[in-house]
């Protein structure tokens, strides 16, 4: 997976969470295993960014830690089922979920 993408995560009460997967790719835009987890704009009620840019081009990017629609990590390592995610706020069907997503994107 070398683009973003979204998943909507089904929970057995029948809601759902929408996200975006980033996968993290090196500098020869291999991938990496690792790909990060966020909340998308409809989960969180928010709008594009309409104004001009207030930040400065030169100023260092939010941390993730910092950021309140950042989700956690995962890890997919090349064996099948194999995946650790780094966070707390996902599900471990939500977790299931993710990886089951990546893992056919990778083929």
């Amino acid at each position: 997976m070398k683009n973003p993408a979204t998943l909507i995560l089904k929970h057995t009460d029948g809601s759902s969470r929408n996200i975006i997967i980033e996968p993290i790719l090196r500098p020869d835009l291999t991938n990496t295993g690792t790909y990060k987890i966020y909340k998308t704009t409809i989960d969180n009620e928010s709008t594009l960014f309409t104004e001009n840019l207030e930040i400065d081009e030169g100023a260092p990017a939010l941390p993730d830690e910092a950021n309140p629609d950042y989700l956690g990590s995962m890890v997919i390592e090349p064996m099948p089922q194999q995946w650790k995610y780094t966070g707390d706020l996902l599900t471990s069907d939500e977790q299931q979920q993710i990886a089951d997503f990546i893992e056919q994107q990778a083929f």
